[in-house]
C-alpha cells in the first residue's frame, strides 16, 4: 500500500512538473510574439509616417526614435521571464531564464532593423517592378560593393553611415552622388567646427553606432531590472507566512511591564 502511494505521488509530481514546463514555454512564446508584433508595428508606423515628416523626419531617422519602444517591450519581457521562472524547478529557474534572455535579447533587439531591411527590399522591388528575389540580388550586390557585406548585415552597417537608401537602380548607380548629398547636408557642421567632410562622416557614423549602443544598453538594463523584479515578486508569493493566531482576550493579556521595586535586604541580628 505504501509503495502504491509512493508511485502515485511520483507520477503526480512528474505530471505536475511537465505541466509547469509546458506552461512556461507557452508564456515565453507569447512574450516573444508580443515583443515582435510591437516592434514590427512601431517600425511600420515610423517608416510610413514619422520618418516622412518634412524637416524633422530626417532627424528622427538619424535618432531612430522608434527604438524608444524598447523601454516598454523589454520591461514586459523581463518581468514576464521573472514571473514565469517560478514555474521551473528551483535549480533551473535562474539559469534557464538567463540563458534564454542572453540568446533572445540581440535577436529581438535587431528585429526592427530586419523589418526595415525587408521594407527596403520590397520598396525596391515595387519601384523597379521586379520580384523580391531579383531585388534581393541587386541590393546584395550594391551592399557588397559599398561596405563589403550583403544581406541584413550589409544593410545594418551601411545605414550606420548613410541613413538615406536608394530605392531605384538608377539611384544605386549614383550612390556616390547620393552619399555626397548626405555629406553636403552637414556642411554647416564643417563650417562651425572647421573639420573636413570625411571627419564629419566618421563622427556621424560613430554617433550612429553610439545611438544604437545606447538603445541596446537601455533595453538590456530594462530587461535585467524587471527580470529581478519578477523574481522578487515570485519569492514574496512563495514565502511562507507566519501562522496567524486569534487575538488574546483582554483578561488573559499580561500586565504592562512596570518597574519592580527592589526590597531592602533584612538585617540579621547577632545574638
Amino acid at each position: 500500500m505504501k509503495s502504491f502511494k509512493l508511485l502515485a505521488q511520483t507520477v503526480f509530481n512528474v505530471v505536475k512538473l511537465l505541466a509547469q514546463i509546458f506552461l512556461y514555454v507557452v508564456i515565453i512564446l507569447n512574450l516573444i510574439f508580443l515583443v515582435l508584433i510591437t516592434k514590427i508595428a512601431t517600425t511600420f508606423v515610423c517608416e510610413q509616417l514619422i520618418y516622412n515628416i518634412l524637416f524633422i523626419g530626417d532627424l528622427f531617422t538619424i535618432l531612430d526614435i522608434g527604438e524608444f519602444v524598447n523601454i516598454i517591450v523589454f520591461a514586459i519581457l523581463g518581468m514576464g521571464f521573472g514571473l514565469a521562472s517560478g514555474l521551473l524547478p528551483k535549480y533551473a529557474q535562474l539559469k534557464t531564464s538567463a540563458v534564454l534572455l542572453i540568446i533572445l535579447m540581440p535577436l529581438l533587439f535587431s528585429s526592427s532593423a530586419f523589418v526595415k531591411y525587408t521594407f527596403w527590399v520590397e520598396d525596391f522591388a515595387q519601384q523597379e517592378n521586379i520580384t523580391i528575389q531579383q531585388a534581393e540580388t541587386i541590393t546584395n550586390s550594391f551592399l557588397q560593393k559599398r561596405v563589403n557585406l550583403n544581406g541584413f548585415l550589409g544593410f545594418y552597417y551601411y545605414t550606420a553611415q548613410f541613413p538615406v537608401l536608394p530605392t531605384k537602380q538608377k539611384e544605386m548607380m549614383k550612390a556616390e552622388e547620393i552619399e555626397k548629398k548626405v555629406k553636403s547636408s552637414f556642411l554647416i557642421l564643417t563650417k562651425i567646427t572647421k573639420l573636413k567632410p570625411e571627419i564629419i562622416t566618421i563622427l556621424l557614423a560613430c554617433g550612429s553606432w553610439t545611438i544604437r549602443f545606447f538603445y541596446f544598453s537601455l533595453s538590456l538594463f530594462t530587461t535585467v531590472s524587471h527580470f529581478h523584479l519578477g523574481r522578487q515578486e515570485i519569492a514574496k508569493r512563495l514565502q511562507s507566512s507566519p501562522p496567524k493566531f486569534p487575538p488574546v482576550p483582554p483578561r488573559f493579556k499580561p500586565r504592562a511591564n512596570k518597574p519592580v521595586t527592589q526590597l531592602q535586604p533584612r538585617r540579621v541580628r547577632n545574638n
